[in-house]
């Protein structure tokens, strides 16, 4: 996509697997990236237990609306389930399950400390996807990485407190145009 606007850099943001892939991106071609946002995110499938990434794995096969539910936090903000819901409705399964398995069994060993880029780290407190213990290990590995932590936030901090992610990212972004 950057080489179709010919742009040279852009700061790249990502959320769950859009930051791990934002975060491979970053690692494999760091001249291109200006600044790294990892949103919700995780350093790879080889930071959690052969048993955690099964579990991983089977909540996401067997997707109910109480599970969907489990992934916002107390404070998400009104609205916030339908939007979930619908975007999880327009996915197409099969496509979705594949994408999960290459994810699970490809995503290991990310050299965190490689990355050379300014990197800021959203999450929410109540993030049961990728819990927040999990992101602080996540930051400490990455050279001069901030955190930001939203209260009363779960897995998707952009859906659940557009206002407070925004003002994160965009705060930032400015401190590093």
């Amino acid at each position: 996509m950057l080489d179709f606007l010919h742009e040279d850099k852009a700061h790249v943001v990502g959320l769950s697997l859009g930051g791990r892939i934002a975060r491979s991106f970053a690692l494999k071609h760091p001249g291109r990236v200006h600044t790294l946002t990892l949103a919700n995110t995780s350093p790879g499938f080889d930071a959690l237990t052969p048993e955690e990434v099964l579990k991983f794995v089977e909540e996401r096969k067997h997707r109910t609306p109480e599970s969907m539910r489990r992934l916002l936090g107390s404070r998400a903000r009104p609205g916030a389930y339908q939007a979930l819901l619908g975007s999880f409705t327009a996915l197409r399964n099969e496509s979705y399950l594949k994408t999960l398995e290459v994810s699970v069994s490809q995503d290991r060993a990310a050299p965190l400390e490689k990355l050379s880029v300014p990197t800021l780290v959203i999450t929410g407190d109540e993030d049961r996807v990728y819990p927040l213990e999990l992101t602080r290990h996540m930051v400490r590995r990455i050279p001069r990485a901030e955190l930001v932590v939203l209260a009363g936030c779960g897995h998707l901090s952009n859906l659940e407190r557009p206002e407070a992610f925004n003002a994160a990212l965009l705060d930032f972004l400015t401190r590093h145009s």
